[in-house]
């Protein structure tokens, strides 16, 4: 199982960038190991930025960060 790197700090959202001020939670996605074509791998951090809230997902196996919504 892959890790994510060091909690980001902040992310860039519409070329701008938010300063994270807190993380609201935390939780993994792990299913499809048995079929490497179906596998994911992913660490989710709802976090506060700006006083909104963002989903961002690091995908393990693409070793890659992404916005994946807003909340409010």
């Amino acid at each position: 199982m892959g890790r994510a790197p060091a909690a980001a700090v902040a992310f860039v959202w519409r070329g701008r960038r938010h300063r994270i001020d807190r993380v609201v939670e935390l939780w993994v996605i792990e299913t499809g190991w048995w079929n490497d074509e179906t596998r994911v791998s992913r660490s989710y951090s709802r976090v506060e930025a700006d006083g909104r809230l963002f989903d961002l997902c690091y995908d393990r196996l693409a070793k890659a960060w992404s916005l994946e919504r807003t909340l409010n």
